[in-house]
């Protein structure tokens, strides 16, 4: 079970927990917190200013995670791993923490995956503001029936679209409305 976190973390958006082992940061994985929509290297809150639900996950890949990707859950660590780039039946999807470096999230270091609330997302595809969006591997595409994880906040501009995740308590997946 997790623990909702109502004071500060361990570490802020945009940041890592800084481990690389997975015997490390045992009591951090799987902790929910709610951040404001502000980006921690300017201080700039986003509009709309709804508050964003994260859950700390190990990066279970093997490789790099990178920000703004669509992530999935691991299935067999599905509230503490993630493994990779989520696909359309993916079903626990967030986005990789939008604020941190481009290099990413490092293999078995711990992260903020945002599964509810606005983020900023990797997309593919022309996405009009308003439109439902889901999965496709590792980013967002306007959707398709029964396969919704939000809806976006703008339209799509080059590949990265700002989206408003679904309402899952642990997963961006939602139903289609």
């Amino acid at each position: 079970m997790s623990t909702a976190l109502f004071s500060e973390p361990w570490f802020a958006r945009g940041q890592t927990l800084g481990v690389t082992s997975t015997a490390d940061g045992l009591g951090i994985i799987g902790t929910e917190r709610w951040f404001r929509d502000v980006n921690p290297a300017t201080g700039v809150v986003n509009s709309p200013n709804v508050p964003v639900k994260c859950v700390a996950m190990r990066n279970t890949s093997g490789g790099a995670l990178l920000p703004k990707v669509l992530a999935k859950a691991e299935a067999a660590a599905i509230l503490t791993g993630v493994d990779g780039d989520a696909t359309a039946d993916s079903p626990v999807v967030g986005v990789v923490d939008e604020y941190l470096p481009a290099a990413g999230v490092a293999a078995n270091d711990i992260f903020w995956l945002v599964v509810s609330g606005p983020a900023v997302a990797v997309s593919s595809g022309a996405i009009s503001q308003g439109a439902f969006v889901g999965a496709t591997t590792g980013a967002v595409i306007a959707s398709v029936a029964n396969k919704t994880i939000g809806v976006a906040i703008a339209a799509a501009s080059g590949n990265l679209c700002r989206v408003l995740l679904g309402l899952g308590s642990r997963s961006a997946r939602c139903s289609t409305p």
